[in-house]
């Protein structure tokens, strides 16, 4: 009996939460314009292109979306701009140098991306929030931060993040709140971060499950 007694005393002892309590920071919610115009353009994403030094008829050009090939198609030129893997400033050069000299001495080419988003879903604390606009640098902490943090449920351990193209990563977001300049993932336009349930037994006693 005093050997059952002991034994469950440790087990009592064991019963404490081992994560961590503090919750990711949220990141800055002010757009970082010169960042947003540096990241490649993916499929899906829409953008507006504005050409100044032409005529009036070809300045009110309509938002366009990249699908399909990934292609756009401009006044005068008879093929198609691939857009997709350049960035809004690598797209304007293309583009000028497809006009000039070709069709006009000079002009102002703008390319504007539209709003582009990223998402959190799995145990964390607003749900409702998942789909979240990219306004600049942001990592997996951060990410999660902006949807309230993790939720009671979370396995801080186990957080996946899946790029548009289909790449997996994971993060044990416990160690990455030690060490986040080198465990903290960045998060990209397009991706999925995925919070993962505890399983069983997880929350008392993390060790038995990696």
């Amino acid at each position: 009996m005093a050997g059952l007694a002991a034994t469950t005393l440790i087990l009592a002892g064991c019963g404490s939460p081992t994560q961590p309590k503090t919750q990711p920071t949220p990141p800055p919610t002010t757009p970082d314009i010169n960042l947003l115009e540096t990241i490649p353009f993916q499929r899906g994403d829409t953008l507006q292109v504005d050409l100044q030094g032409t005529p009036t008829a070809m300045q009110q050009l309509p938002s366009m979306t990249l699908s399909g090939d990934g292609k756009i198609n401009l006044p005068l030129l008879d093929t198609s701009v691939p857009a997709i893997g350049k960035s809004p400033h690598e797209l304007e050069d293309i583009i000028r140098a497809l006009y000039v000299p070709r069709f006009f001495h000079t002009i102002s080419v703008t390319v504007t991306p539209g709003p582009r988003y990223y998402y959190v879903s799995g145990e964390v604390n607003d749900k409702s929030l998942g789909k979240q606009l990219y306004t600049g640098k942001v990592t997996v902490l951060g990410a999660i931060g902006a949807v309230g943090g993790f939720n009671d449920f979370a396995a801080r351990n186990r957080v996946q993040l899946t790029r548009q193209d289909g790449t997996i990563l994971m993060e044990d977001c416990n160690k990455a709140l030690k060490n986040p300049k080198q465990l903290d993932l960045e998060v990209l336009p397009g991706d999925k971060i995925f919070v993962d349930k505890q399983k069983a037994g997880e929350a008392l006693f993390p060790w038995f499950t990696k």
